[in-house]
């Protein structure tokens, strides 16, 4: 899936921003740096207006799958992109044509269509829905450890010490209803990751 409208100058920008950073950069610290040195490429949105901020984000991460399209094809660089770090290497033998053929998170910012498909209500649900997983996530050292769980046990072995304590600490079986509660509690979290 080739992209037809993407500002080739933005690329080379981007290709050359990466190698400043051997180790990677964040999203975040992509754009500052674009918006500090490139005004003229990538213009700086208006922050509070969130459909036109996930539209920027949305452009840069097309353009950035469109330069790993690139280094995938010349063989010489590879493009390393995930949540966190977006991070420029040299290709060795071993990786060589890595591409995954199936990316879902790929082609949807490869897709410009996706770009307009969006509406200010469904990014702001996309961002709330962030924010309770992230929060959901944060909670999940503290649900496991109420539950007795270190987190590599399976989603049944994870159910079974559930019933176990849930049986213990019934409060009709004299068990106390604060610590019932709260099991309850780390179990809805759980079982909603």
């Amino acid at each position: 899936m080739r992209s037809v409208n993407t500002d080739q100058r933005l690329i080379a920008t981007l290709d050359s921003l990466l190698s400043e950073y051997p180790d990677g950069i964040r999203e975040y610290d992509l754009i500052v740096e674009l918006d500090t040195r490139h005004q003229d490429l990538y213009p700086k949105p208006d922050l509070s207006d969130t459909l036109l901020l996930f539209q920027h984000h949305f452009f840069l991460r097309h353009c950035l799958y469109v330069l790993q399209q690139q280094y995938s094809e010349s063989g010489q660089w590879q493009l390393v992109i995930d949540s966190i770090n977006i991070c420029k290497r040299p290709t060795h033998s071993f990786d060589r044509n890595q591409l995954s053929l199936h990316d879902t998170v790929r082609d949807y910012y490869l897709d410009l269509n996706n770009l307009n498909k969006e509406s200010k209500h469904s990014v702001d649900e996309l961002l709330s829905g962030f924010w309770q997983a992230m929060a959901a996530y944060q909670h999940q050292p503290d649900a496991l450890a109420t539950l007795g769980l270190t987190g590599h046990e399976s989603k049944d072995e994870q159910r079974k010490r559930y019933r176990q304590l849930v049986q213990q600490h019934h409060p009709d079986k004299g068990g106390e209803e604060e610590r019932f509660r709260a099991i309850q509690e780390a179990w809805q979290l759980l079982k909603g990751n």
